[in-house]
């Protein structure tokens, strides 16, 4: 039996719900005259596994909820209607919702066709596990997006990411998948291992979706846009100019959104891309300072080191940086 086969099997709630016409709770959260957009607790899923993959119940609509972890949506097969943070969407095959801890979602009835899996990840474990090692990405936003802390729930603290060409995501998807349903000596392990894989293809994607998944009225996502954009020259006072807020006020919403200063998250920016470029090519250490908008040669050598904690001629000579 192949995943679709299994997959388009209808399980016990799913028959359930087909007869009744109505949702079936399959979460005590979810059970009674529960408060709006309850919260799923992760000790459901993971007190023995990292990971938990899931299909969703079909022929009912599944009600509001937020969670305690990241979750991922993949539509297999079909489409799906969902309402995000308030706001309507369609997912069709091939797509991709990724939702931070805090985002809040319901999930209109899904056809007999209609097939959507759900991915969880215990959000330590990505902290700790997964993303340490990404930590050299170059984008701002990426980072931002996911960190171990909930996002403002007021923000769009969701990526959608319309995934029809691209064959790497699903098939990493459906081999995940295939490990998790059809069990195998290592599974676990291959699965765990997929996991950096395909959170790196999404990023690689990030950038094309930006216009769609955040709201053009959200100030802090337009300031880390242009931080990814024009980090070689942006200013505190230019990108205060250019989104029409008063540069206090603009500063005071990063911090509070971020956790960092503007100049921080800039810096910060400079130093990925200035490592990345050190490590990947044989620039002259000066050249590429200037050219990720250091002006200061002291200044950079004292950033680089407070944030790789090492220099950048030990990278050029070991060939990595230290984590």
């Amino acid at each position: 039996m192949d995943l679709i086969a299994l997959l388009s099997q209808e399980s016990v709630i799913e028959k359930e719900q087909k007869k009744r016409h109505k949702f079936v709770p399959d979460l005590p959260e979810l059970e009674g005259e529960a408060t709006r957009a309850p919260k799923i607790k992760e000790h459901l899923f993971f007190e023995n596994k990292d990971i938990y993959i899931s299909k969703h119940n079909r022929y009912a609509a599944y009600p509001e909820h937020s969670h305690q972890f990241l979750e991922l949506n993949y539509i297999v097969k079909g489409e799906c209607r969902q309402i995000i943070n308030g706001v309507p969407y369609l997912l069709k095959e091939g797509d991709i919702l990724l939702m931070d801890t805090g985002s809040a979602h319901s999930i209109e009835a899904l056809g007999k066709d209609d097939l959507l899996l759900n991915i969880l990840f215990n959000n330590k474990s990505i902290s700790i596990n997964w993303l340490m090692n990404m930590n050299h990405h170059d984008s701002i936003l990426y980072k931002i997006l996911l960190t171990n802390d909930p996002l403002d729930t007021n923000a769009a603290n969701f990526i959608l990411f319309r995934n029809e060409q691209n064959e790497h995501i699903k098939q990493i998807i459906n081999n995940m998948a295939d490990e998790y349903f059809f069990p195998k000596v290592f599974s676990g392990k291959i699965i765990s291992s997929y996991l950096p894989i395909l959170l790196y293809e999404l990023a690689r994607s990030l950038p094309h979706e930006y216009s769609e998944t955040f709201s053009k009225k959200d100030p802090f996502y337009e300031v880390l846009q242009l931080i990814d954009a024009e980090f070689t020259t942006l200013t505190l006072d230019a990108a205060s100019k250019r989104l029409n807020f008063n540069k206090n006020y603009l500063s005071n919403m990063i911090k509070k959104r971020s956790g960092q200063t503007f100049t921080e998250l800039l810096n910060e920016k400079r130093l990925l891309k200035a490592n990345l470029l050190i490590e990947s090519t044989e620039i002259p250490i000066q050249t590429i300072l200037t050219e990720v908008g250091f002006s200061n040669k002291t200044y950079f050598y004292t950033c680089y080191k407070n944030r790789f904690h090492c220099l950048p001629s030990e990278v050029r000579k070991n060939g990595a940086v230290s984590k």
